[in-house]
Parts: C-alpha cells; structure tokens; sequence
C-alpha cells in the first residue's frame, strides 16, 4: 500500500528568560513552599511565573549546544532497567481515539488555532490504468494539527519562553521557519527516534491519603503516593498522573492534573517526560497563570526542556496497573522523526 500524507503542523510562538541553575539549587523544600504561595482565585501570579522560569531553568546544563533538555536523564542503564519491567509481555496502548475532525472551514491551514484537533482523511483505490502502475491499490490521504486533543508528543521547540528563545536560549526566529520547521529541537533530534524509558504511573482514584477527585495534584500528593505505591521516582522517569474528575457538561469527566508548583519537585529528582497539568477552567491547558496561556508548556518545554506526552489515555494503564499490583512499566514512545517537526500523534506503548 502506497500512502500519502501531508502532515499540517503548527508552531506556536511564546518566548523565554536566561537562568541557569543547578540541580541542587530546586528542591524538595522550595517545592513545599512554592506550593504554599497560591493566588487568592487558587492559581498563580505573574510574580509566580516569572520567578520560576529563573529557578527552573536547565538552560546550559548539559552544554551551550544541547537540544535534548531532560531526555539526557535516560542513560543506557535507565532503558536496561526498563526493559526488566516488562515481566508479563502484557502491552498497553496510551493512544486516546482518533475520529475524523473536520478544519473550520472559515480558516485556513495556518490560521486553525492551536489545540484545535483536526484530522481529516480521504481514502481510495486506484483505478485501473493508473500512469504510475498502483492499479488496485488502497491508500489515504491524511492532514491533521498534531497540536490538538489527540495524543501526542510535543517536541521542545513547540513552546518558547515568551520573549523569542526556544529552549537552551537558541533564538526561535532563526530557528524555526515555514519551510523547514525546528533546525534545532525538531523530534527528528530524539536519539534513536524514540522514548525508551521507566514509567511511573500515580493514580489518584486509589490514593488512600485524603485528596479531592480532579483537583490539583501537589508534592505532598506525590509522595504520599510513593510511599504507598513503595515506589520512588528517579532520573530518566517518565511520570504521569491519572486523576480524573466530575463529569462536566459535555459529558465527559474533568481532567485534573499535576499543579505547576510540583515542577521545582520533578526538575530535582530528574524526571525526563511527563503530561497532565491541570487545567483550572479550560479544559485540557495548563491555564494556572492569569494572562498567560499554557503556563505549563513555558516552564517545561522552554525553560526546563521537558518534553511533554499530551493526551495520553491513562485509564487502561491505571487498570492494568491495579490488576498486576504494579505502578511501573516499560514505555516506548516512538514519534515518526520528521525532521523539524514541532510534535506528532503517537500511540505510546505501556509494557508490563
């Protein structure tokens, strides 16, 4: 079968603030405090934000030229360890569903907003007396925005800091372009093109230390979690959080997530991937700064260079995990590495 696809991706414009601090300089106890300081409406300031683009940054920590930001938490050693997980061969699919989406009509390709999904696809079999000789052939044509409510991986020069760098301080205007995308940063910069890493699962339907459904997840939620689960995240860990809420009005349950205030706690024990902010009032965006959109994406892809798994379907993990009694996995996240590409849907494998 002979495929054809014409990808639409996005780049999102937003920009960043050099600082360069150490590892130890963030830890257990400025993430305490950070998540003691919220604003009066339970979200952040912009003294918050800016406060923790300095304290969080990685900029320069692995070398002036890197472009793969806490991706080189994950050493040979961290994969071997992952592949021991995966005891049963019992293979769990992360992908939520992916239905045709139709673009506005009224926009074109390069004005469909960010977090819109679209996906729209034309299947066909070629007549005979093709020119090209295909006669008898199936395929596709395919165009989606990556950027939407699929599941995808976001590469880490989808987001800047908000002031025309990308992260590592290179400058976004000469680094991304229309015609060729991301010249650094690009997923085609992932080593051997795929994530191959330690997951570790904190589910909060089966918590047993006091916590509210959908809520914010916080440091002290983490840990609690750890130490029931008697399991302790570590560098090169991919961390994620299931924490579904009320249903809403759309029928669908609210989706809670990591606070910001955990990312000081994550940037200290080395976490490589992650996903899940929780969103306040917009559903699916890490909106926890007034006048700032997607906070999250800021702080982590620009300043700390995490990438980010969007959308990620966590309930099958989360039942799986409870049936085998374990809350760590083998995952593998293998993107198509499109040279440039500022992100891409994946289906990311959880293997028990």
């Amino acid at each position: 079968m002979k495929l054809v696809r014409n990808r639409v991706r996005h780049v999102k414009a937003a920009a960043l603030v050099i600082g360069l601090f150490s590892a130890s300089a963030v830890g257990p106890a400025f993430a305490q405090q950070a998540a003691e300081t919220p604003s009066a409406s339970g979200r952040y300031d912009q003294a918050f934000l800016e406060r923790n683009m300095k304290e969080l940054s990685n900029w320069g920590r692995w070398g002036k030229d890197d472009q793969l930001g806490t991706l080189n938490y994950i050493s040979p050693q961290k994969r071997l360890q992952a592949f021991a997980l995966a005891r049963t061969g019992t293979v769990v699919s992360m992908e939520g569903p992916i239905v045709p989406i139709p673009a506005p009509p009224e926009q074109a390709d390069t004005n469909i907003p960010q977090g819109v999904a679209t996906y729209e696809i034309r299947f066909r079999t070629i007549p005979p007396g093709d020119p090209h000789h295909n006669d008898g052939f199936d395929g596709e044509f395919e165009r989606y925005n990556p950027h939407g409510n699929f599941t995808h991986l976001d590469a880490l020069c989808h987001d800047s800091d908000g002031r025309g760098h990308l992260y590592n301080g290179y400058d976004q205007a000469s680094t991304v372009s229309e015609t060729t995308g991301c010249r650094k940063e690009g997923l085609g910069a992932l080593p051997q093109g795929a994530i191959i890493t330690r997951g570790v699962l904190i589910d909060m339907t089966r918590l047993k230390a006091a916590h509210t459904a959908g809520a914010p997840v916080t440091v002290k939620d983490i840990e609690a979690w750890e130490k029931q689960a008697r399991i302790h995240v570590s560098p090169g860990d991919a961390l994620f959080v299931y924490n579904p809420g009320p249903v809403m009005a759309n029928g669908q349950p609210s989706r809670g997530g990591f606070d910001l205030t955990v990312l000081p706690w994550m940037r200290a024990r080395g976490v490589a991937l992650t996903s899940g902010f929780y969103s306040g009032s917009i559903p699916g965006w890490g909106g926890q700064v007034p006048g700032v959109f997607s906070a999250d994406h800021r702080l982590t892809l620009a300043m700390m260079g995490l990438p980010l798994l969007d959308s990620p379907n966590l309930k099958p993990v989360s039942e799986e995990a409870a049936r085998q009694h374990r809350w760590e996995f083998l995952l593998i996240v293998a993107p198509a590495a499109m040279a440039g590409s500022t992100g891409a849907l994946v289906n990311p494998l959880a293997i028990f």
